[in-house]
């Protein structure tokens, strides 16, 4: 055989297995891919992510009354402790908090304690 042949047949394996290797190596990474990251998964709401529920078992009248009885005995009442009170969330806890305070006929107000809030009677109010 002629050197040059040689040559060419050497550069032609060469080259096709470096072809070779390249293709592995795509489809490697391709196939490891799709193990490692998987897709995306989009959630779409379509109705609102707070779903605030009210206690059936009581009325919001008696609810006040429990906040009454409670301040009656303590210097001031936490959302937290409310809503343990009457079982309700403590977004739906603040939010009929707030609606107590914000009546004038009723003695409640909001105070800040710190970072706090809570709620105390007329009397009790700094």
């Amino acid at each position: 055989m002629k050197p040059t042949v040689k040559l060419g047949t050497a550069i032609m394996a060469m080259t096709l297995t470096l072809a070779g290797g390249t293709a592995d190596a795509q489809h490697w990474h391709r196939h490891h891919l799709h193990y490692s990251y998987p897709h995306r998964v989009m959630t779409v709401v379509s109705r609102p992510a707070v779903t605030v529920r009210i206690s059936n078992h009581l009325t919001q009248k008696e609810r006040f009354c429990m906040a009454m009885a409670y301040l009656d005995t303590h210097p001031y009442l936490t959302v937290k402790q409310y809503a343990r009170m009457t079982e309700m969330t403590k977004v739906a806890a603040e939010a009929e908090l707030d609606a107590f305070a914000a009546d004038a006929s009723r003695p409640v107000k909001v105070v800040m304690r710190g970072k706090k809030k809570v709620y105390v009677t007329d009397g009790k109010a700094e």
